[in-house]
């Protein structure tokens, strides 16, 4: 199994010089199994560039096929759906598949309303597209030689989905946003990680922001606290309780530059390290490439 970041930021894309370290794009994150069939979690901004470097391929011939699994359709994790190229050559076959929203095919429709989009519907984007409600999903998904599961996640006022990808007795698990509500780990974000080689789990905050109530959101420290998210904290505390061997912070806050993520992940590697786990951790980066 084959891993690539390309969207890593949470909430919006971040064009700021000191953060392209890690990146800025909007979740988007690339998997391959060991015969090269594709599946992306998330829709952010880093679509758009994952699309780009499939031209070169059969996506670029009209003969690429992709899997598309959402966590949720809040705005940033399906921005860069109208903008993924091989979307509009005729031949691609394109799979979307998410859930804990209802209507989802309605959902991608409404963003490329006229109101918003020049391209009005998804019949004129020319590939083949099939959108699927996970609800109506009998047993696992499968794809070339993975095999997907999912968990419904905590949220805030939405639940949102995670997703365990297995191969060959190799694991990925990937929780883009997920809330520990009142500090108590999410037990069913828990089972799905248990036991993954690469954990990838959000950490939007660092722990002296949650314990404030989320308040360092986008509206300011005047506004209402961000509910849904967790922390650098939490992360670490998740993968050591569901026993992961590799933990990548990812949806990281637009306005945290390189340096202070990096020394939030030095912070976190000291905890471990004192507590004497195995636990290797690192920050996701946009271009990072993983073999699993």
């Amino acid at each position: 199994m084959r891993v690539r970041f390309w969207g890593v930021r949470g909430a919006l894309a971040t064009t700021e010089a000191g953060a392209q370290g890690v990146g800025g794009n909007t979740p988007c994150v690339e998997v391959r199994d060991e015969r090269d069939n594709l599946v992306v979690l998330d829709a952010g901004i880093g679509l758009y560039w994952l699309g780009r470097s499939l031209l070169a391929g059969p996506h670029g011939r009209g003969k690429g096929a992709v899997t598309v699994l959402l966590s949720h359709t809040h705005w940033d994790h399906i921005q860069g759906f109208p903008f993924f190229v091989p979307a509009y050559i005729a031949g691609n076959q394109l799979s979307i598949w998410g859930g804990v929203t209802p209507h989802l095919e309605d959902i991608l429709e409404g963003q490329l309303n006229p109101t918003y989009s020049p391209i009005v519907s998804l019949a004129n984007m020319g590939a083949t597209i099939r959108v699927n409600q996970l609800e109506e999903q009998e047993g696992d998904i499968v794809v070339g030689d993975l095999r997907i599961r999912h968990a419904r996640l905590h949220n805030g006022s939405h639940d949102c989905v995670g997703y365990r990808l297995e191969e060959g007795g190799r694991s990925l698990c990937y929780m883009a946003e997920v809330q520990h509500e009142g500090g108590v780990l999410d037990p069913a974000a828990v089972e799905l990680a248990r036991g993954a080689d690469i954990l990838i789990h959000e950490a939007y905050f660092t722990d002296e922001e949650l314990a404030r109530g989320g308040r360092e959101g986008l509206a300011g420290p005047s506004a209402p606290g961000s509910q849904g998210h967790s922390s650098y904290g939490q992360a670490t505390e998740l993968a050591l309780a569901a026993g992961a061997r590799r933990l990548y912070y990812f949806y990281h806050h637009p306005d945290r530059g390189d340096a202070e993520v990096e020394a939030l992940v030095a912070r976190q590697r000291a905890r471990v390290a004192a507590a004497g786990a195995a636990l290797e951790l690192d920050a996701a980066r946009e271009g990072t490439e993983v073999r699993i």
